[in-house]
């Protein structure tokens, strides 16, 4: 198992690792100006997740069926942008694109407030490396198969990419779908509480 995870981790280079990062950023930076200028063509996929979000967060789904479906919708999400690694330039865009709407969803639920610091709370500290993790497999077996860089390795078919995904990418959105479940079901517990504490708050000043 250990040999496994140590020949997925060989598979990252460290030089697109940081690149991927980058792109992210340049999203996430931009998101604030597109959500401000209300740029409908670039705000339509985000703020349609957002309501969705909301819609999730109102639910009191069981925590299994509420971590399966928070762990398929990333999943799915991040398998994509690894196999965007087949069509030339997309994982360069993909990474731009998941940062701004990243950025486009965090500024409208925070309305603008802590926006950079938000990127340190625990699922995203889960969440965003394995997205950098996706992107860099991508972007490398996108420049594999052009030819556009000079690497040690020369690797073009897709199971190594799929191996070091399973084992790097996996794990890190079970930890961070298990986090963000916990999150939300605690969240709308505790909105429970006080809506209850308001109504039993009304009920006295009604009887007084």
């Amino acid at each position: 198992m250990i040999a496994e995870i140590q020949q997925a981790l060989a598979m990252i280079n460290f030089r697109i690792f940081l690149f991927s990062i980058l792109l992210f950023f340049v999203g996430y930076t931009l998101a604030p100006f597109v959500y401000f200028r209300q740029i409908k063509i670039l705000l339509a996929y985000p703020m349609w997740v957002a309501r969705k979000l909301d819609k999730i967060a109102d639910k009191n789904w069981h925590y299994l069926f509420l971590f399966f479906f928070i762990f398929s919708i990333n999943l799915i999400s991040l398998f994509i942008d690894l196999i965007s690694g087949y069509i030339p330039g997309l994982p360069f865009l993909f990474a731009v694109w998941t940062g701004l709407n990243i950025g486009i969803v965090t500024y409208h639920t925070l309305e603008g407030r802590f926006y950079y610091v938000s990127l340190l709370n625990p699922v995203a500290l889960f969440e965003l490396p394995a997205a950098f993790v996706a992107f860099s497999l991508a972007i490398e077996l996108n420049c594999n198969l052009l030819n556009c860089f000079v690497f040690d390795r020369q690797i073009t078919t897709f199971q190594p990419y799929l191996h070091s995904f399973a084992f790097i990418v996996i794990p890190l959105l079970i930890v961070a779908g298990i986090i963000e479940t916990f999150a939300i079901r605690l969240a709308h517990k505790v909105e429970e509480e006080q809506k209850k504490a308001e109504s039993d708050e009304e009920k006295k000043d009604k009887s007084a």
